[in-house]
């Protein structure tokens, strides 16, 4: 009877902040909204049919060389490879910062309730993961709380340096091949591992920065482990690139309060984009 009443009481809970959610997101956007070309989902893209095709077979590859990769600890635990889902040729792309319970078992990033959150979120701006974004994690594998009991929800933990660190060139290999106008980071971990700073979420978000390519894709003549390497067009497409930080839907459902500042983000977003 306890177990029901928890289940009635957590039901309530998550339906109030739905509720919450949708007042305060669409509050600003019209019952109709018109699409705007550089975001319609019907409307061709401005990067060519080849450049997709490119960008998704590079992907493939990306994918079937760490399918199975177990260069860290979250490899050895895991149950599916969580690397990615969307248009290879989208303009911009979601950093979150790794797969929970359900994304473990489907092997597709924000498929639970953040997930379900964050597709509201993606149409309310006329985006979608079917359609013209991408979206992925900082690591790959479901890092838990106790491995032990995989089986168990709430089971989730943020990845630890060291796990990100050993995952990062996965991540960094995806955003050379897609070249994304702009990257929107989806709370502290991803914010901060892409700004590679230590300031919390709520100091950065709402503000672009611009994408620290030489950071990240070092030129040295060294080989050093972890290393990604780029082309010239890659690195110049790269330098116009964008790091928009808001919240992690996680943190919206957890407090509805921070909800407006996320819409604000959106919208600042879709007016980019559209530019």
């Amino acid at each position: 009877m306890g177990d029901v009443k928890e289940i009635i009481e957590q039901t309530k809970k998550w339906i109030d902040q739905e509720r919450i959610w949708d007042d305060s997101l669409f509050a600003s956007a019209p019952s109709h909204p018109s699409p705007s070309p550089a975001l319609s989902p019907a409307l061709p893209l401005s990067r060519s049919p080849a450049q997709s095709s490119e960008k998704a077979s590079a992907l493939k590859a990306l994918y079937e060389r760490y399918k199975d990769c177990t260069r860290c600890l979250l490899g050895h635990t895991r149950i599916k490879f969580v690397f990615g889902v969307g248009n290879p040729n989208s303009e911009v792309l979601f950093i979150g910062e790794g797969p929970g319970y359900e994304e473990d078992r489907k092997g597709e990033p924000f498929v639970g309730k953040a997930g379900q959150l964050l597709d509201k979120m993606l149409a309310a701006i006329n985006l979608s993961r079917k359609t013209n974004a991408y979206i992925a994690n900082i690591v790959k594998c479901h890092p838990m709380a106790n491995p032990q009991t995989p089986e168990a929800r709430g089971n989730d933990r943020a990845p630890n340096p060291e796990e990100v660190e050993t995952c990062a060139p996965i991540l960094l290999q995806q955003i050379a091949i897609i070249q994304p106008k702009v990257i929107m980071t989806l709370g502290s971990p991803s914010t901060k591992m892409i700004l590679h700073t230590k300031d919390g979420i709520t100091g950065l978000r709402g503000k672009f920065v611009p994408f620290d390519v030489e950071y990240f894709y070092p030129e040295t003549l060294v080989e050093e482990p972890n290393t990604v390497k780029i082309d010239p067009e890659t690195r110049q497409a790269l330098q116009h690139t964008q790091v928009l930080p808001t919240y992690h839907p996680a943190a919206l459902l957890r407090n509805p309060n921070l909800k407006p500042e996320s819409w604000a983000d959106l919208k600042l977003l879709r007016d980019t984009l559209a530019k």
